[in-house]
């Protein structure tokens, strides 16, 4: 896993003007789906879906989990074309979900997201970034109008 987030970091330098060299790595935990809706609902149980599965969430940044926060994230296995790889780690759309995770992560090691007017101001940035992550790759991006779901997701 150490060499896929140095991969994606470089990736992310390649393609903004984040600085990556001193960023540590964050934990990555891979969840199901039932455990990852936990996880996006804890402390907030009452808004949890009754079934207890929220197929809306993907992967999540927690800042104050871990040394360097944690991402936790679908289980690769669970993907989208996880079958058509070796490897599940090595399909893009799981890629892209952890880029985008390692794109917060790289917001609040800059210090940036401390002067945000809200928390989903740094989403507009991880959702250009992934879709730019999935054309060059030539993968069909799963999330459809990605820049009408990027402003919606970012307003504070």
């Amino acid at each position: 896993m150490d060499a896929l987030i140095d991969a994606l970091l470089d990736w992310i330098a390649d393609h903004s003007a984040r600085e990556i060299a001193d960023v540590p790595h964050p934990v990555v935990l891979e969840l199901s789906p039932r455990e990852l809706t936990r996880e996006f609902y804890s402390g907030v149980a009452s808004l949890m879906p009754e079934d207890g599965v929220d197929e809306r969430v993907n992967a999540l940044f927690a800042v104050t989990d871990g040394p360097h926060g944690t991402i936790y994230i679908l289980d690769a296995r669970g993907i989208e074309g996880a079958a058509e790889y070796d490897d599940p780690h090595d399909n893009p759309l799981w890629r892209e979900i952890l880029l985008h995770e390692l794109v917060h992560h790289v917001q609040h090691v800059s210090g940036e997201a401390r002067g945000w007017a809200c928390r989903n101001a740094g989403e507009m940035e991880a959702y250009v970034l992934g879709g730019r992550y999935l054309r060059e790759r030539r993968v069909s991006d799963p999330m459809g109008n990605r820049m009408f779901w990027a402003r919606a997701y970012s307003t504070c």
